[in-house]
């Protein structure tokens, strides 16, 4: 029973070449997928039309090899392998166009990829899978669009390099003309044309100077990148729009225009003669070239929108605070960063090929990129080298470690130019020429001792580096320095024969108070409060026995300077031994710095025992050595 066609109601009739019925008035398909499911189809894969490459009809028995003295099983030969590897290579182009959103020419990727392996008879591996990528470019561009050899190269993990070098080689081995679809070839001549009219000696430049002064500011290269960027994302996110079935160079006058404002992130005025100044060139119209920078700009505020942290255009009343030209301008940029961001994250497919060892090992050593071994050896220390090295990477530039510190003397002799680029780096970083021989090479290369040496410094450069009164005075506030007879500070610079003995007073106070270079330590004891103790003792007009006198000031200095752990040698005794080796001296300055004072003792019942004796020291008598203990609490003994 014949069914009616849906577009004129007229009857059908069935057709097994197209397999589906067809209108006998219009012609039209009434069934547009045009599939139909029997038993010799039940095999196919992903409801697409090309027959399966999996037979499943393979013997599985096994099978004599190799003059009859091997058995392997049915599966692992030569036919088997290709028919799997086939199998795996167009499961991996209808990734690839899935991935491009261009499933409907994997079956024509598929046919070319077996048209050059029948053709070329190339061996599985890496170059398979360049070959299928560059097929799938082929089907893009016969399909009236851009080839997109850089995505195609991002999903399929190949070189762009190999991708280009197997599509002109497709084309040529099947003798294939494809038309002229990618805006970005043009985008090349597009900024030769620009950078000719930003001449500073270009008579007529072509443009009005109140675009002149804007662009000579803009970096051309980078103008470059965002068009071909800007290109690329809109194929990719607007494969299906008009503008990409209409010829190419008005497209990319458009495209560059708009890059030229995102570069400078603001608009460009007059447009229109800079949309004439580029369709010149291409011989487009500037009618045309507005009308597709009009589209193209429609398309790139819809992108804007969808990022938040863009400015959106708001019109109110037919009227925008801010312009939809500035929008696009400032926001492209971002725009293009954002979609590339998505589009590196994108799922890459996977082939997974039967390779023997020799391929396997072939794949690792063309993966490995392993550059060929310089025909010479580079030489150390060349001065020619060093200076282009300088000359490319004045801070980057590399210091060898076994390049050795010249010395040498002849760098008086040269100019200072040929010194700083015929210089090795490692003598310019360690030795640098000095003033005395920039001088020498100033006056014509004369000897270093014919050079006075008021002439190494400039009127009054030597008399900076003394310093002033108010330096002096402050330094002398902040390191503590004292008064001299004379009414001057600091050192004498005549020194005299001889030690000067300290006074007490001096002593006193640096012990208590200490000094700007050696401020005093903390400890437990208040020393304040001792010294008015030990000061209330002073009239009583009482002396004291030797060892008591000699066991209550070591005590003393114990406890002072117990928490700083020192014993009673670097107290008193110590700084008046380094002023004078006399130990009658010593004495002296003992019995005067201390005062007397009436030493008490305990009884093991309480009660206090004093000593009313009166003791006289005869001879001074110096500790024994060997009962010196540091930080000990106990009363030290003495013969």
């Amino acid at each position: 029973m014949s069914t009616r066609c849906r577009q004129c109601s007229a009857s059908t009739v069935w057709d097994d070449n197209v397999t589906s019925a067809v209108c006998t008035s219009c012609g039209s398909l009434a069934d547009s997928s045009q599939s139909l499911l029997t038993s010799s189809h039940y095999g196919y894969q992903n409801g697409t039309l090309e027959p399966s490459l999996w037979d499943p009809s393979a013997s599985t028995t096994l099978k004599s090899l190799r003059a009859g003295k091997n058995w392997d099983l049915a599966g692992q030969g030569k036919e088997s392998r290709d028919r799997k590897n086939s199998y795996a290579i167009a499961e991996f182009i209808k990734s690839l166009a899935v991935s491009l959103d261009a499933s409907g020419l994997s079956p024509r990727a598929i046919t070319l990829f077996n048209q050059v392996k029948s053709a070329n008879s190339f061996r599985w591996g890496q170059k398979s899978r360049s070959v299928a990528a560059a097929c799938l470019a082929i089907a893009l561009r016969e399909s009236n669009r851009p080839d997109l050899l850089r995505d195609i190269a991002l999903v399929a993990d190949v070189a762009p390099t190999s991708i280009s070098r197997e599509f002109m080689a497709i084309t040529l081995a099947l003798n294939l003309t494809l038309p002229l679809v990618d805006p970005s070839v043009h985008v090349p001549i597009l900024q030769a044309h620009v950078a000719s009219a930003l001449l500073e000696n270009q008579q007529e430049p072509g443009l009005p100077f109140t675009l002149i002064k804007p662009l000579r500011a803009l970096c051309l290269r980078s103008v470059a990148n965002i068009a071909t960027s800007l290109g690329e994302v809109f194929v990719r996110l607007s494969p299906d729009h008009d503008v990409l079935r209409l010829p190419v160079p008005s497209t990319a006058c458009a495209i560059f225009i708009i890059a030229l404002e995102a570069e400078n992130r603001s608009v460009l005025n007059p447009l229109n003669d800079l949309a004439q100044y580029l369709g010149s060139r291409c011989h487009v119209s500037k009618s045309v070239v507005m009308a597709r920078y009009k589209s193209i700009q429609e398309v790139v505020a819809s992108w804007v929108e969808m990022i938040p942290w863009l400015d959106k255009y708001e019109s109110k009343n037919g009227r925008a605070k801010i312009s939809k030209r500035l929008i696009v301008a400032r926001g492209l940029k971002d725009v293009i960063r954002f979609h590339e961001d998505i589009w590196q994250q994108k799922v890459k497919p996977t082939l997974e090929l039967e390779l023997g060892l020799e391929l396997i090992e072939e794949d690792r050593i063309k993966s490995s990129e392993v550059m060929p071994p310089p025909s010479k050896r580079p030489k150390l220390n060349n001065a020619i080298s060093h200076a282009t090295q300088f000359l490319l990477n004045p801070t980057g530039t590399s210091i060898s470690s076994n390049q050795k510190r010249s010395t040498s003397t002849f760098l008086s002799h040269l100019s200072l130019v040929a010194h700083i680029l015929t210089t090795p780096t490692a003598s310019c970083v360690y030795q640098a020429p000095t003033r005395l021989q920039l001088l020498a090479q100033d006056r014509g290369g004369v000897g270093e001792a014919q050079i006075p040496d008021d002439d190494l410094f400039v009127e009054g450069e030597l008399e900076k580096l003394l310093r002033s009164d108010v330096e002096i005075a402050t330094l002398r506030e902040t390191l503590g320095w004292k008064e001299d007879e004379e009414g001057k500070f600091g050192h004498s610079t005549t020194a005299k024969v001889g030690r000067k003995k300290r006074k007490l007073s001096d002593m006193e106070d640096e012990i208590i108070h200490g000094t700007a270079l050696s401020p005093r330590k903390k400890s437990r004891v208040n020393m304040e409060a001792l010294a008015l103790f030990m000061a209330s003792h002073e009239d009583s007009g009482r002396d004291i026995n030797d060892d008591f006198l000699n066991v209550g000031l070591f005590g003393v200095e114990e406890v002072v300077h117990h928490s700083d752990d020192d014993h009673f040698t670097s107290g008193l005794n110590d700084s008046m031994a380094d002023e004078d080796d006399d130990p009658h001296l010593i004495y002296e300055n003992a019995t005067t710095a201390i005062p007397q004072h009436r030493h008490h003792t305990v009884q093991k019942n309480g009660s206090p025992l004093a000593y009313e004796e009166e003791v006289v020291l005869r001879t001074w008598r110096p500790p024994t050595p060997d009962h010196i203990i540091l930080d000990s609490r106990y009363d030290e003994e003495y013969d």
